[in-house]
């Protein structure tokens, strides 16, 4: 015996119904034939005989299965299943048309309006009981897969909200600077994320990073190598190559995952304008100069993504950003987004961009998030109705 079986035979003992079933039907002895039959087999019955009683029914108490009859008065079977499925409190409830129609194309209509299934009169018993508990049980299955989905989604949604928790919640306020940051998930959480650390001597450090992979295995990652990039470089202030190593040192031997992150790794020296950096594999931060806005300096790799490469080193660069300079830093969310002709995005377009808003309203008068802003509008603008298929996250620093 199936454990289904199993599970009937204890509800019949404890007198729990099969289902509740409505009986659609203006015959009257199509009802009483229907009901008995159905309530002898342990099942919950609602007859009613029209189609206007049937919605009132449905929505003072929604049943799991309907069965419903074409030919009626004032309002057809096809009406009513058109007027449950268009309300999303009842679009899920299956409906078994039964009826003397028996032409292809009639049962063509019931399956467009929204029927799961088609019974003829006359009825036998052993057809409408097998019908009737075939989509009862993938009603009940449907059921445990939305909960779960729900389950799944307020899950989701609060291990967002942790995420959301790990990003810098206000910016610092440094004189002589202007930066914006932000960060934009394709799903629920992300894994691209940024930080910035307050260091000794004045000093800023800032991080943008890409976790190479999605969902929630890439969300679990991040948290990872967001704590380890935060506890090494307060170990490791002014050496983000040393941060680095340690970083990658963890992942490789203290993990079991295969997974790795590329991370740019800034320090600012607010007073003087130095930038000391380290790249591990991410997307080249772009330098704009205010004396010349053609030529864009970037700010290559350095060395290889965190978590894949053993015994890897990487070197310190270091920049000075002049009054008026811009600095772009991206995670291939914004290079990488692609339009409905799966056409990329593209570091080109990207540079394009910020020219073209330096050089319609760029300084003086604009300011970071400005920057930020046209940016990510561009890329939007670009994708069109394409679904966002990578998290974006985007920083610009400007010195005033």
């Amino acid at each position: 015996m199936t454990s289904d079986q199993v599970n009937r035979l204890g509800d019949r003992a404890q007198g729990v119904p099969k289902g509740d079933i409505l009986i659609v039907d203006d015959t009257p002895a199509n009802l009483r034939f229907l009901s008995q039959m159905l309530a002898e087999h342990g099942f919950q019955v609602r007859p009613v005989p029209a189609g206007a009683l049937a919605l009132a029914a449905v929505q003072a108490e929604p049943p799991d299965l309907i069965l419903l009859d074409i030919r009626m008065p004032e309002m057809s079977g096809y009406e009513v299943c058109e007027h449950l499925k268009a309300d999303a409190r009842t679009a899920d409830i299956p409906i078994i048309f039964i009826s003397a129609l028996d032409a292809v194309r009639d049962k063509v209509k019931a399956f467009a309006a929204g029927g799961v299934d088609y019974v003829t009169k006359p009825f036998r018993v052993e057809e409408v009981l097998a019908r009737v508990e075939t989509h009862l049980s993938l009603r009940k299955l449907q059921k445990r897969l939305q909960d779960a989905n729900r389950r799944m989604e307020r899950e989701l949604t609060l291990a967002a909200e942790v995420q959301a928790g790990f990003m810098p919640r206000t910016l610092p306020d440094l004189v002589g600077w202007d930066m914006s940051v932000m960060l934009k998930p394709a799903r629920e959480t992300s894994g691209d994320f940024y930080d910035i650390y307050h260091l000794p001597d004045g000093r800023l450090g800032f991080v943008v990073a890409d976790v190479v992979d999605k969902g929630v295995g890439a969300a679990l990652f991040m948290a990872l190598s967001w704590s380890l990039l935060r506890t090494y470089a307060a170990e490791h202030p002014g050496q983000p190559d040393l941060v680095f190593d340690a970083v990658n040192q963890c992942i490789l031997h203290d993990t079991s995952v295969l997974q790795f992150v590329t991370v740019f790794y800034g320090i600012l020296e607010p007073a003087t304008g130095r930038l000391l950096y380290c790249n591990a594999g991410h997307c080249p931060a772009y330098l704009f100069r205010a004396g010349d806005r053609r030529h864009a300096q970037k700010l290559s790799a350095t060395g290889a993504a965190l978590g894949l490469i053993d015994d890897m080193s990487w070197t310190r660069e270091s920049v000075h950003l002049a009054a008026g300079d811009l600095l772009v830093l991206y995670t291939d969310g914004i290079t990488e987004a692609h339009d409905e002709q799966k056409q990329a995005f593209g570091e080109e377009r990207l540079l394009t961009s910020i020219r073209t808003w330096l050089d319609e309203a760029g300084p003086p008068g604009s300011t970071a998030r400005q920057v930020q802003d046209a940016i990510l509008g561009e890329v939007l603008q670009f994708a069109g109705d394409a679904p966002q298929s990578d998290d974006i996250a985007l920083a610009v620093l400007m010195r005033e």
